[in-house]
């Protein structure tokens, strides 16, 4: 499958540094990863900080970072541009995705198809500093309607993007119900920049049907499914099932430790964790009493002892 691009979704508060590092460290498969988005800011410079999660010298060896940006105003995000730029990055992400209701009521992520207008002037500017093929835009199909996007879409097809990113489901699924595929092959059929599918890929059995359906698909954004099952895309790539029990202890030790090196305090590290389990714990065959243990732990410790008192089986 090596004409398959996989590409690692930017999943705020799961997919982030730690994780990536950790990834790398035990796993293989992925081509790039978008990082989990940073906000646009007033003013005409940014604080380091701000992009401490992107620092070049802080990223694993053999998976290029693409930066994602969200935020609605143009100078604002030339700004942003511009100091991802000084950091040596060339290619940068727009999220016209998120669906959360506090960030699409106020026009950004998913919200920015509301507003047509906002949505150009910020492509504009993405595709002036950054030079044509170098910005690209992660979507869903539309707020309340599956049928936004594809209005949108003469527009966007206008400016010369490296890719976008669909996830076919409008922002009111959130990330309940399925994906709308149908709606989906719409788009693809009027899509004339680079499309990536992204949403509900989430084991072999899945890939099948999406590569059957969508036969000229070759890029493929994996969140969700991918830290449920860390052997995910080397499975795809190995067109069999690659889990292993004594690797995924060793990748979990690892990622453990990254983000206690990089969270704030115990509360950030235990609430990161529980995070990470919600999306692990189905894996397994004893996962919901597992589940239901570790949403009680308040230390490091109390984690680490709920989750060995649990022999763990993949299903």
């Amino acid at each position: 499958m090596a004409e398959h691009t996989f590409l690692l979704a930017p999943l705020r508060g799961v997919t982030d540094l730690a994780f990536r590092q950790a990834y790398c460290a035990h796993f293989g498969g992925l081509d790039l990863a978008v990082a989990p988005f940073i906000a646009t800011v007033p003013g005409t410079r940014v604080k380091p900080e701000l992009l401490r999660s992107i620092l070049p010298e802080r990223q694993p060896a053999g998976l290029p970072l693409i930066p994602q940006i969200i935020g609605k105003d143009p100078e604002q995000l030339r700004v942003m541009l511009r100091a991802m730029q000084a950091l040596g990055y060339a290619d940068v992400d727009l999220n016209a995705g998120c669906p959360w209701p506090f960030v699409a009521k106020k026009g950004r992520g998913a919200g920015l198809l509301r507003e047509g207008s906002t949505l150009e002037a910020l492509l504009e500017v993405g595709c002036e500093v950054l030079g044509p093929g170098h910005f690209s835009l992660k979507v869903r199909l539309g707020l309340d309607t599956p049928d936004l996007l594809a209005r949108r879409l003469p527009v966007i097809c206008r400016y010369p993007l490296r890719e976008l990113c669909v996830h076919p489901r409008t922002a009111r699924q959130m990330y309940e119900g399925t994906v709308d595929l149908d709606a989906f092959e719409r788009v693809a059929a009027q899509c004339t920049l680079p499309l990536v599918y992204n949403g509900d890929l989430r084991s072999l059995a899945d890939f099948d049907r999406l590569t059957a359906r969508f036969p000229s698909l070759s890029r493929w954004m994996i969140g969700r499914g991918l830290v449920a099952n860390p052997f995910l895309v080397e499975s795809l790539r190995a067109g069999h099932d690659t889990r292993d029990l004594a690797r995924f202890q060793a990748w979990h030790q690892t990622l453990l430790e990254a983000i206690a090196a990089d969270a704030p305090g115990e509360h950030a590290l235990i609430g990161h964790l529980k995070e990470l389990w919600s999306y692990l714990a189905p894996a397994f065959a004893n996962g919901d009493r597992l589940w239901n243990s570790l949403k009680l732990a308040r230390t490091r410790a109390e984690f680490q002892s709920l989750l060995s008192l649990f022999p763990l089986r993949f299903r």
